[in-house]
């Protein structure tokens, strides 16, 4: 039996092969015991090879001849085994294993036939199996110009190369494109060009001349950036579940991590759109979106942020309102203002535990940025510690933050209000709001005459605090003055001679021992006091002109009539705190006195 080749007609359908007509000549040679189809899916190159090619193999591995159309198809090397074993000596094809060559009779040792690897050539497709459409699709090509065909190929790639050049410069103008080159600035000192890209809102803030001052002092304490990481922000309080600071109304919110030498931070950076159009759209970068408070004592204090002075210590205006409402109204008038301060106490109240709120989400992520970046490639243990210091820190400003947010609800309910003067100034928050300062590294200055000057850094916009200590010669002043106050109490009480107060006691308690030295007159006593031990506790200045001396003392008391004692007290322990004014030209007198 004849293996015939599968045919196709003009729809592209196999056909079923013409049977083959007997042979009388010679007499048909053994064929396989069934004829090899290929799978209706099969692809035309799978029909031709399993038509002419698996046949001759099979014919060649048992020594037959081919058919007519199998030889016509090697012989034209349309077809021919991939790879076939054959005789070293004539170059037949041979059973695999076989011992003897059934052409020549050679002996084949094992492994004595070789295997040639020959390139198929899929047979080629004759003109009724190609789709109409193509030959005449094929036909107009052909008959297209030289231009033409080379044209559309190389305006596709002048097309291709133009968006691919547009989409480059799109990157080069990008928003982290735009943060990138500001960081690239500073890296290299060009303050110039950084503050180029920069927003100016306006303010003290805005002028080249802060910024120069604000780079300078950054790179004085901390050398010049080495690096960052850009990211989104997510604008969500991971802690409470709410946005506790809202996202920009214009232009993305970034959080860049500045990485200098001994310190890395986190500062929030936004991008807004500056003009242009894509691909070359152009950016500004808004370094601050809120106030930054610096808490300050004393009131009075010059504050200088980065060598710039931004202005005096001040009372917060809001919880000065707040402690109004101990004082309840007296008429109509009177209620309306009441209910004002009312709503602005509450506002007050919520911005202070949003703050709180905020602080603990700092804390939060603080914490889990030291896990994240645990072990990550360029994240030394310099940085590891440098990052848990941080958090620490942060925990401690959280702590404070609570403590003096709940003084500050004592404060409102009229806790520690005696009506001195010294409860006035003492119960105040004072410092001072700053708006647009750039979120970073920064330093602030206060100075304060009879204070030591005294300088803090911290990263904006959390809070600064600062407190100033006298002096070494103001604080030997007001130890002073009262040594002075002591002998002269003392005096005026064992004499009855209220002048002796008067170069030491003023205000108030002038009067109030005034009237103690009266009343041992109208008896007819005297009393003789003895100071036996004093420590000093504290001694603050609450702003230029006003202090507190917080002491712990013991006296012993005698009270005479006459000649004669009437009564004693030995050891009595006092726990005080006296407020004193400057009278100028560094006197003091001691202004109020209070047992606590």
């Amino acid at each position: 039996m004849e293996l015939r080749p599968w045919r196709k007609d003009k729809g592209g359908k196999t056909a079923e092969p013409a049977p083959a007509k007997p042979e009388t000549a010679k007499p048909e040679p053994a064929a396989p015991p069934a004829v090899v189809s290929a799978p209706e899916e099969a692809t035309p190159e799978e029909k031709a090879r399993a038509t002419y090619e698996i046949p001759a193999l099979m014919a060649g591995a048992m020594g037959g001849p081919l058919s007519e159309s199998t030889q016509a198809a090697v012989q034209s090397k349309e077809i021919i085994p991939e790879t076939a074993e054959v005789c070293a000596e004539c170059g037949a094809g041979v059973e695999p294993n076989a011992k003897f060559c059934t052409q020549c009779a050679a002996p084949l040792e094992p492994g004595g036939a070789r295997k040639e690897p020959v390139p198929v050539k899929p047979p080629e497709r004759s003109p009724e199996d190609v789709e109409p459409w193509a030959l005449k699709a094929g036909e107009k090509v052909s008959k297209l110009p030289r231009s033409v065909k080379w044209g559309i190929p190389l305006t596709i790639l002048i097309i291709i190369a133009i968006l691919v050049t547009l989409f480059v410069v799109a990157a080069t103008h990008s928003e982290q494109a735009a943060i990138n080159r500001y960081l690239g600035d500073l890296k290299v000192g060009n303050y110039k060009s950084a503050y180029g890209l920069v927003s100016q809102p306006g303010g003290q803030f805005s002028s080249y001349d802060y910024f120069q001052k604000w780079q300078n002092t950054t790179s004085d304490k901390l050398g010049r950036l080495q690096g960052s990481v850009i990211q989104k922000r997510v604008n969500e309080n991971k802690l409470f579940g709410k946005l506790i600071q809202p996202p920009p109304a214009t232009g993305t919110a970034y959080v860049v991590t500045m990485k200098y030498k001994d310190q890395s931070f986190d500062v929030n950076m936004i991008v807004e759109p500056n003009g242009g159009s894509w691909p070359v759209q152009n950016w500004k970068i808004k370094l601050s979106e809120t106030d930054t408070r610096l808490i300050i004592a004393p009131l009075g204090s010059r504050l200088y942020v980065d060598g710039q002075f931004v202005g005096l210590a001040q009372a917060d205006e809001q919880l000065a309102q707040a402690l109004e409402l101990r004082h309840f109204p007296k008429d109509v008038q009177g209620a309306v203002d009441y209910a004002k301060k009312v709503v602005q106490t509450f506002q007050f109240l919520v911005s202070e535990f949003k703050r709180l709120a905020t602080s603990v989400n700092s804390v939060a992520d603080s914490a889990q940025a030291v896990v994240n970046r645990f072990g990550t490639n360029g994240f030394t243990w310099s940085n590891l510690l440098d990052a848990a210091n941080s958090t620490v820190q942060q925990s401690k400003d959280f702590g404070q933050d609570v403590a003096r947010t709940a003084i500050h609800v004592y404060w409102i309910f009229g806790g520690g209000d005696d009506g001195s003067l010294r409860s006035r100034l003492t119960r105040v928050q004072s410092g001072l709001d700053l708006k647009n300062l750039p979120e970073g590294y920064h330093v602030v200055t206060a100075r304060l005459p009879g204070a030591d000057t005294d300088s803090t850094d911290w990263i904006a916009p959390q809070d600064a605090q600062l407190e100033l200590d006298p002096t070494a010669a103001t604080e030997d002043s007001l130890k002073t003055t009262m040594q002075a106050y002591y002998a002269a109490t003392s005096a005026a009480a064992l004499t009855l001679n209220p002048a002796l107060l008067k170069p030491v006691v003023g205000g108030q308690l002038m009067v109030d021992e005034t009237n103690q030295i009266l009343d041992l007159m109208g008896k007819g006593q005297h009393t003789q006091s003895q100071l036996t031990s004093l420590k000093y506790d504290s001694v603050k200045l609450l702003n230029r002109t006003v202090a507190t001396v917080e002491t712990h003392e013991t006296w012993n008391y005698t009270t005479f009539q006459g000649s004669t004692a009437v009564a004693s007290v030995v050891g009595q322990q006092q726990h005080m705190v006296y407020t004193l004014e400057e009278n100028g030209g560094g006197a003091w007198k001691v202004i109020e006195r209070k047992q606590l």
